[in-house]
């Protein structure tokens, strides 16, 4: 943990145990400033998403990928005036910033670590909406974001939030008397809306559908060309995508690293079949996003690949992947 924002032992007394809304830091997320006047012509031809749907009261879902279409990242796009501001888990970030700032210095585009400016928590649980109204926010809609000075709130789905705050109110916001929460409440949270994030582990592993970015505006068929669009678009108007994104869910008290292997049995055996992308654990009750095969059903014995091989129950995904 490497912020200015949140102290060592406050980070310490965070709970999973919070009942109803809260409110959680999450220093592992950070973001990324792109400033100059060809920003949004820059990232238009590097990222999946259509950089002429943003808008100052919307922010886009995004991802970069390779020529070869396998994700640097996955991304959520906000315009602050004239500067974008991305915001996303810190390894895949790391991993498309250095890509973008390679590229970059044949367009009139620049970047700046986004860590010194803003904090980011996730607000989530039930009657978050109550808490958003404490915090002097109006409710965004999925997909929608509320301002109020030096802060912006992303609706990702309901009861389920990202708050971006600048650093110099994030230290006062930590000594109010909110419902904080561990960052592990609202990544519980992110996984049963079905969100996704890479880890190292993973940056390079996928392309955007393996991960449902189809399902949740991610990704432009109408936009034009940019890094990896051919394949991104031959898997949807040809075909052969065999792998989706799914929830999972275990008893156990295991925390499986991003990578680990899913297997299924096949009559007396077990086989690789897929892998955790992210998980997080509450009270014992292990959550995993997953990629399997997209012929997955509820039906197939799963379990995870380690000592204790935990059963794994499949979740219904909150939105349609076909």
């Amino acid at each position: 943990m490497h912020t200015s924002w949140l102290t060592a032992e406050q980070y310490a007394q965070l709970s999973t145990q919070v009942q109803g809304a809260f409110i959680a830091p999450l220093p592992a997320f950070e973001t990324l400033l792109i400033s100059g006047p060809d920003n949004r012509k820059y990232l238009q031809g590097q990222t999946t998403c259509d950089l002429d749907q943003l808008q100052p009261e919307n922010f886009l879902r995004g991802a970069h990928c390779d020529a070869k279409g396998k994700m640097w990242s996955q991304f959520h796009l906000v315009s602050d005036g004239e500067q974008l501001v991305v915001l996303a888990f810190r390894d895949e970030l790391n991993a498309s910033a250095a890509q973008w700032k390679k590229f970059g210095v044949f367009s009139k585009v620049s970047f700046a670590s986004g860590q010194q400016h803003y904090a980011v928590f996730g607000i989530g649980g039930s009657d978050s909406e109550k808490l958003i109204k404490q915090l002097g926010f109006s409710v965004p809609a999925p997909g929608t974001l509320s301002r109020k000075p030096n802060a912006i709130l992303l609706g990702l789905a309901d009861d389920h939030f990202m708050l971006l705050i600048a650093q110099a109110e994030a230290q006062p916001l930590m000594q109010q008397p909110l419902p904080f929460a561990a960052p592990t409440l609202w990544l519980a949270q992110h996984i049963q809306h079905g969100f996704s994030y890479l880890e190292q582990a993973l940056i390079g592993a996928f392309v955007p559908q393996m991960l449902n970015l189809q399902a949740l505006d991610a990704i432009s068929f109408t936009k034009g060309c940019y890094i990896g669009q051919e394949t991104v678009a031959r898997l949807k108007y040809r075909g052969g995508n065999k792998r989706a994104a799914y929830i999972l869910t275990a008893q156990t008290d295991e925390v499986p690293a991003a990578g680990t292997d899913i297997e299924v049995q096949l009559g007396e055996n077990w086989r690789r079949s897929g892998q955790v992308v992210n998980a997080a654990n509450i009270n014992n009750r292990l959550w995993l996003i997953a990629v399997l095969p997209n012929d997955t059903t509820p039906a197939d014995s799963l379990r995870l690949s380690s000592d204790s091989a935990p059963a794994l129950s499949l979740q219904p995904l909150p939105y349609s992947i076909n």
